[in-house]
């Protein structure tokens, strides 16, 4: 009896070990072979802006890098929060994608309203980044406010209506961390996408907007809009802005780069997260995408997952500290 029960359990365990060897050979297999199904990069701010441009110019080259092709979409609602949400119904190592950035990780979590976010930083996993960028603030042009003294003046006398993407946004927080500053108030108009927000501005509906530099490009060289900051530490590189006064020149400490992070669920194995860093970087490189990174003013990221960690850290530091 004991000889057959030795047996049997001898058998058991042979069993074990051959089904849990088919199921390790079936997960390689599944990283290798991953994707096998068209992928799908979702962003989460409007048709027209800068992300979306990127996004679409980047799926070009999706079957070409990663076998299979790459679909971009757009879910819009909250400056992007809607989107992220949504996501968390993905499953590990899925055929969906995301981009985000500070505004959904490091401002909305911190600021009013936080009691409505229902993810976090760490229910995704950081794939690249896709780039920087610096926004600019702008002023209907028949205001003639070119720099913040000015604003100052203005706004000791005048309601300061400044158009943003989403009300929890970067642009939203930097405009209040500005007024603050400068002591005056301000009233957030909030739009689904900075190009909509700059919009505003050429509209009437507004007087100031925060906006990407390229998406305010056009109307700056129309007269329409004037430049009167840009959020950084030293000037920016681009002709039409170079001569703007920067916020750090004011010694103000509130600016940081805008990012564009490509994300997969929490959980996504590491050979998927580096196959799909791998084909993005490639196409960085691409001639295509370069000029159209000239053209929107934006610069390309090479951050690995620790860079872009202790960007939302540091954004996070900066919105406590500036309550």
């Amino acid at each position: 009896m004991k000889k057959k029960l030795m047996v049997f359990l001898m058998c058991c365990a042979s069993l074990s070990m051959i089904f849990a060897n088919g199921a390790s050979e079936e997960t390689e297999s599944d990283f290798t072979n991953w994707p096998e199904e068209p992928i799908t990069v979702i962003c989460p701010w409007a048709v027209g802006g800068v992300a979306d441009l990127v996004n679409r110019k980047a799926a070009v080259y999706g079957e070409e890098l990663l076998g299979q092709p790459v679909l971009a979409t757009n879910e819009l609602g909250a400056g992007g929060n809607v989107a992220l949400t949504n996501f968390l119904k993905n499953k590990p190592n899925s055929y969906n994608l995301i981009f985000g950035g500070e505004g959904g990780f490091s401002i909305a979590p911190n600021v009013d309203g936080k009691e409505a976010i229902m993810f976090k930083y760490d229910d995704f996993v950081p794939v690249m980044n896709m780039y920087t960028a610096t926004f600019v603030m702008t002023a209907d042009a028949s205001l003639n406010i070119n720099d913040l003294d000015q604003l100052k003046e203005y706004g000791q006398t005048h309601n300061c209506k400044v158009a943003v993407n989403g009300i929890s946004g970067s642009e939203a927080f930097l405009a209040k961390a500005l007024f603050k500053e400068l002591g005056i108030d301000v009233t957030l108009v909030s739009y689904n996408g900075a190009n909509l927000a700059l919009d505003a501005v050429a509209k009437g509906e507004t007087p100031f907007a925060i906006s990407h530099q390229s998406q305010a490009k056009g109307a700056v060289e129309g007269g329409l809009i004037t430049p009167v900051t840009v959020f950084s530490k030293d000037p920016v590189s681009s002709e039409l802005f170079k001569d703007v006064k920067p916020v750090g020149a004011y010694e103000m400490e509130a600016y940081y780069p805008n990012t564009c992070f490509l994300l997969a669920r929490k959980g996504t194995s590491p050979e998927v997260v580096e196959k799909i860093r791998n084909a993005y970087l490639t196409i960085m490189q691409k001639e295509d995408v370069k000029q159209l990174f000239d053209k929107l003013m934006i610069e390309p990221s090479v951050w690995t997952s620790e860079d872009m960690d202790n960007h939302i850290e540091h954004v996070i530091q900066i919105v406590k500290d500036n309550q």
